[in-house]
């Protein structure tokens, strides 16, 4: 997705001056200035084309072929040469001149995305200098881009130090794939994606409805994807937003007509349920875009643009209540929202650091992913949103970001040379260096019959202090149970059934590699019941 700000109206009077002699004709200008304005920029981009065949030196055409260039996936380099063209012809001398100043934010815009921050700064410097202070309106997009430009700048002094990989043909395809969401134990990856699914292609960009998908890691590799099924998708679009740390609850969004909404399905022995909307005052008459559940599954983070905001959309919170109900929904604050668009929440497993994305703080263009985390645990006040750095975040939009639960690893979309299609799911995984010192240690409990022990719990404690660290059930559909846990230390993992201690046993996780790697889960052996009492 593309941040080009149309800073002009598209007015069809000034664009058909030209139809005249020697130049392109009314009929020709109309219809590609009908296609702009669809956002068929492919389309008009041909046509443009084809007219500079003919007329090579019409700054105009030049400067919309630029235009329709910069909104064109892997094309925003192309736009440079067309939009400089048509700024050698059009003179900011003349200060009444639009297409010279919308020659000149266009490609200051071509030369962000491009990495060049510097020469797109000077251009809106001067830009800034011309426009007088009545056009407010123009002058915030103006200082909006200088921020964008001066923050990657100081970014890019302190690039972010991580290892980057494709996920390979079994997730990724010629299409896009996005909103990747993770289980704890990274043995399961739910995604979305516009390739041939359960819906119809659109009447727009030729493009299929979305659709989810999933892949299952096994013996080292990922399984190719397979479209998740009919009780997700419809003909519709269909979209992922999180999945809880079991991998048995999937939050996803879905267009309602009038507005989005957020339903949540369950995976059972029969599959994945019909998915259900969640209530009110979760989903409104609004815009839900967004929602992550917390570790324990009793804390909803979300994306609404409901009014009474701090801007067009916010983050808030909203936790499960005694008697299972969601709880009143509170405004993240203006520590974390802006005047601007806060999208794609996600909570870490102690609910402790928020990450999220927003096109205010100090972006360095369009959505930038920042994270957040709490300073008094009473009244739940958050620092400082930090932008978590260059090259992960990009001029472009970055919006969905997904952790790992032992913060070592980050699945996420972007568009980058040398993808397999449009947008590619990879997997960043960050050097020793930094601080994510979390490891997921996971394992299973049955009966003798090979049942889901579901009356089990487990107490986690230190082995060297006794503090307690948490209690766990096992999964009741498949016995599984998974801990985050920090690395380096000794834990004492005692296992309860029908109330009385029936095993204890030690584990220690050792501190990871240089970089960890896909699938790092510690799975220790499994355990069953027998006569109320433990073997393994």
């Amino acid at each position: 997705m593309k941040v080009v700000v149309f800073i002009f109206a598209l007015v069809l009077s000034s664009q058909l001056v030209q139809a005249q002699k020697n130049k392109p004709g009314r009929k020709e200008l109309l219809s590609i200035s009908n296609n702009i304005q669809l956002d068929n920029y492919s389309e008009a981009a041909q046509q443009l084309k084809d007219l500079l065949l003919q007329f090579p030196d019409d700054p105009y055409l030049s400067m919309q072929y630029g235009l329709c260039l910069l909104n064109i996936d892997y094309k925003t380099d192309d736009a440079i040469p067309h939009l400089e063209i048509a700024k050698n012809y059009y003179s900011l001398d003349d200060r009444k001149n639009d297409k010279a100043i919308e020659t000149r934010f266009y490609l200051a815009q071509a030369y962000h995305l491009n990495y060049r921050f510097e020469e797109a700064l000077e251009e809106l410097m001067r830009l800034k200098d011309m426009i007088p202070a009545k056009q407010k309106s123009l002058l915030k997009q103006i200082e909006q881009e200088i921020a964008y430009n001066e923050n990657a700048i100081e970014l890019k002094k302190n690039a972010v130090d991580f290892r980057i990989s494709n996920l390979g043909q079994a997730i990724n395809s010629e299409y896009d794939e996005h909103s990747p969401v993770i289980s704890a134990d990274e043995s399961t990856i739910v995604f979305t994606s516009n390739r041939q699914g359960t819906g119809s292609y659109t009447s727009g960009d030729g493009l299929f409805y979305e659709d989810i998908h999933q892949a299952i890691w096994r013996e080292g590799k990922w399984i190719p994807a397979m479209n998740i099924g009919a009780k997700i998708n419809t003909d519709g679009n269909d979209a992922t937003c999180s999945l809880s740390a079991d991998g048995r609850t999937l939050i996803i969004y879905r267009n309602d007509g009038l507005s989005g909404n957020l339903y949540f399905s369950n995976y059972t022995k029969d599959g994945w349920s019909t998915p259900e909307k969640f209530p009110k005052p979760i989903n409104t008459d609004h815009a839900e875009t967004h929602g992550s559940l917390s570790y324990d599954g009793n804390t909803l983070v979300f994306a609404s643009d409901r009014p009474k905001g701090f801007g067009g959309s916010d983050i808030y919170i909203s936790r499960k209540l005694p008697n299972g109900q969601w709880g009143k929904v509170m405004n993240a604050g203006p520590t974390i929202n802006t005047v601007e668009n806060e999208e794609s929440p996600f909570l870490s497993h102690d609910e402790r650091t928020l990450f999220f994305a927003s096109m205010g703080h100090k972006s360095m263009g369009g959505y930038d992913i920042f994270k957040s985390k709490i300073l008094n645990e009473e009244d739940k006040k958050w620092s400082e949103p930090q932008n978590i750095g260059y090259p992960i975040n990009t001029p472009a939009d970055d919006l969905f970001y997904s952790p790992t639960s032992d913060g070592q690893r980050v699945y996420f979309a972007s568009e980058r040379a040398g993808g397999f299609g449009r947008s590619d799911i990879y997997l960043i995984e960050f050097p020793e260096t930094d601080e994510r010192t979390l490891s997921v240690v996971a394992g299973f409990i049955f009966t003798e019959e090979g049942l889901p022990s579901h009356e089990s719990r487990i107490t986690l404690s230190k082995a060297d202090t006794g503090e307690e660290i948490g209690y766990y059930r096992p999964h009741p559909e498949n016995g599984k149970y998974v801990l985050i846990v920090p690395t380096g230390v000794e834990y004492k993992m005692t296992i309860e059934t029908f109330n009385k201690v029936t095993l204890t046993k030690s584990f220690k996780v050792s501190g990871r590699l240089d970089y960890s790697s896909q699938g790092n889960a510690t799975y220790l052996d499994p355990i069953i019941v027998e006569n109320n009492k433990m073997k393994d």
